[in-house]
C-alpha cells in the first residue's frame, strides 16, 4: 500500500456487457475509433517488455547490475500497484544485483483469474523470485507498504532465506493494525476524492480493450497517479510526481484489499507469525508524515517484529520517500547492507 492504498467500492462485473456498445458508439461517433484512451498493454500483447518466466508464469521485471553481484529484490506496493515508482533503488546497482518485478495480476504481468489473486499466492510469487535469482544462498529483500506486508510474511515464513529485510511502512501486519488503519484511512477521505473517481469512471468506456482488465485499471492507474498533495501520506505540500505508477491492477486491489477496507475483521493474517525465528537483520523505516507512519509503525508494529529490528524515521518525509527523497532513501539503504 502506497498512494496505493485507495477506498472505491463498486463492481464492473455487471456492467461489463451493456458498456461494450456504449463504448464504440463513443469512440466512432465523438473521438474516433483511433483516439479512444489508450493504457500501457501488459507482456502478454507487448512482445518487446522484459520479463522473467517463472513456474510457467511471465513478469514483467527489469534488473539492473552485473549478474554477479549478490541480489536485492525489491517487493512493490499495492495490492495492484507496479514497480516504477520505486526504480530509484537501481542506483544500489552498482553494489548489488537489483530485482524489480510487477506482481501476478498487477502492473504489466499478465492478468490472472481472481482465485490467483491471494497473499498466499503472492507470497509463493516472492519465494519463487527468492530461488530464481539467489538459490539457496539468503537473500536481501525490499519492500514497501503492502510489498513490507509481504516481505514481512516472508521471512515469517522463511526466515532461514532472508539475510536482510528492509520494510518499508507496511499498512496492516495484523487483525488489531488492519482496524485502525482502515479507520484512519476512511477518516481521512474528502468530497474531492469522490468526484475525482466520478471523472475517472465516466472515462471507462473510452479505454481500449485487449484481455477486458483495461478499464478498471484505467480507473485505478489514475487514483494511483492522482497528485493530491499533503496527507494522508505526504507531508504538506508534497506530491508525487506525474504518471508515478505505470499500470493498475484493479481486480487484485479488489480481491485481496477491497473486502478489507470495507470489513478490517476479514484480515485474519498475523503476519509477524513465526518471525522470532529470523536471526537476520531487519529494519524498518517508517516517515514522519504519514497517518500511519513512524507512531503508527511503533504502536501497532515494532512490538510484533523482531527484537533486533532497527526503526528509522524518515523525519519531514512521508509515506512514498523512496520515490520522493531518493538520496536519502539509498544513504540509508546502502548504510544498512554494508
Amino acid at each position: 500500500m502506497a498512494s496505493d492504498q485507495i477506498n472505491f467500492y463498486y463492481s464492473g462485473a455487471d456492467v461489463m456487457s451493456t458498456i461494450k456498445f456504449t463504448r464504440l458508439i463513443f469512440c466512432l461517433l465523438f473521438i474516433g475509433l483511433n483516439a479512444c484512451v489508450q493504457i500501457p498493454k501488459t507482456i502478454e500483447f507487448d512482445h518487446s517488455l522484459p520479463y522473467e518466466e517463472i513456474d510457467g508464469y511471465k513478469f514483467h521485471t527489469e534488473i539492473f547490475g552485473s549478474p554477479e553481484l549478490e541480489p536485492i529484490i525489491v517487493v512493490h506496493g499495492g495490492p495492484g500497484g507496479d514497480y516504477e515508482y520505486l526504480k530509484s533503488l537501481k542506483g544500489l546497482s552498482p553494489q548489488y544485483r537489483i530485482i524489480f518485478y510487477d506482481q501476478r495480476g498487477s502492473g504489466l504481468s499478465p492478468r490472472v483469474d481472481k482465485k490467483h489473486l491471494t497473499v498466499a499466492q503472492n507470497i509463493d510469487d516472492l519465494r519463487a523470485m527468492v530461488k530464481k535469482f539467489s538459490g539457496d544462498t539468503p537473500v536481501r529483500l525490499i519492500g514497501h507498504s503492502w510489498g513490507g506486508m509481504l516481505v514481512t510474511a516472508y521471512l515469517s515464513a522463511y526466515p532461514e532465506e532472508v539475510s536482510q529485510a528492509v520494510i518499508i511502512e507496511p499498512g496492516m501486519l495484523d487483525v488489531e493494525a488492519a482496524k485502525a488503519f482502515v479507520k484512519m484511512m476512511k477518516d481521512s477521505q474528502s468530497i474531492s476524492d469522490v468526484f475525482a473517481l466520478i471523472g475517472y469512471i465516466s472515462v471507462y468506456p473510452l479505454v481500449n480493450k485487449d484481455d477486458g482488465h483495461e478499464g478498471f485499471d484505467y480507473v485505478m492507474s489514475k487514483i494511483l497517479n492522482r497528485n493530491k498533495p499533503g496527507g494522508p501520506y505526504q507531508c504538506a505540500g508534497e506530491a508525487m510526481p506525474e504518471n508515478s505508477f505505470k499500470r493498475g491492477g484493479y481486480e487484485a486491489f479488489n480481491q485481496m484489499l477491497r473486502p478489507i477496507m470495507d470489513d478490517p475483521s476479514l484480515f485474519t493474517y498475523d503476519l509477524t507469525e513465526g518471525s522470532a525465528s529470523y536471526t537476520g537483520e531487519i529494519m524498518l523505516i517508517s516517515s514522519e508524515c504519514s497517518l500511519f507512519g513512524y507512531e503508527f509503525q511503533e504502536k501497532h508494529h515494532i512490538p510484533k517484529l523482531p527484537a533486533q529490528t532497527v526503526h528509522v524515521k524518515a523525519e519531514k518525509m512521508g509515506h512514498n520517500m523512496m520515490t520522493l527523497n531518493p538520496e536519502w532513501s539509498l544513504k540509508i539503504l546502502n548504510n544498512f547492507f554494508h
